[in-house]
């Protein structure tokens, strides 16, 4: 009984002079809101690194513009989520998907893929969501794989 008496005080010490550590040294902890958490969730990439998750299958690509913008053309497989009105249900149906999420829009100035990222992180989902740095347009510019609606 004693032994775990004294186990017990050594833990409860180490623990309390770590905080302690934490607290006060320059570089030490740092509380961090769930929001700055859900930020670091969304992560950039580049239409290259993209195109890897694309050809291995292990991403679900997601177009954050208007349907109009999709059904010029988007990215050949993708689905399309505006994200200024995301529909819940499409939102859901992507995030039961066990694959990573790549959500793109027409370019770093755009905003809608980073916007619909927070939303789906907003929803619960608890991966990395990645967004195409340079959109829509840095994937076709590479000749990578498109559709476009027939007109």
């Amino acid at each position: 009984m004693r032994l775990l008496k004294d186990i017990a005080v050594i833990l409860v010490a180490a623990a309390a002079a770590g905080l302690a550590i934490n607290l006060f040294h320059p570089r030490g902890f740092v509380p961090v809101s769930r929001q700055e958490l859900a930020l670091k969730r969304v992560v950039p990439v580049s239409a290259a690194e993209a195109k890897i998750k694309y050809d291995a299958g292990m991403a679900l690509f997601i177009d954050a513009r208007e349907k109009a913008e999709y059904d010029d053309g988007h990215i050949a497989g993708a689905g399309s989520v505006p994200a200024s009105a995301p529909p819940a249900g499409a939102i859901a149906a992507a995030m039961a998907r066990p694959l990573e999420l790549v959500v793109y829009c027409d370019g770093a100035a755009c905003g809608a893929a980073e916007k619909l990222a927070r939303a789906i992180i907003g929803r619960g989902y608890g991966r990395t969501v990645y967004v195409i740095r340079d959109g829509f347009p840095a994937w076709e510019e590479r000749g990578y794989p498109v559709e476009r609606k027939e007109k």
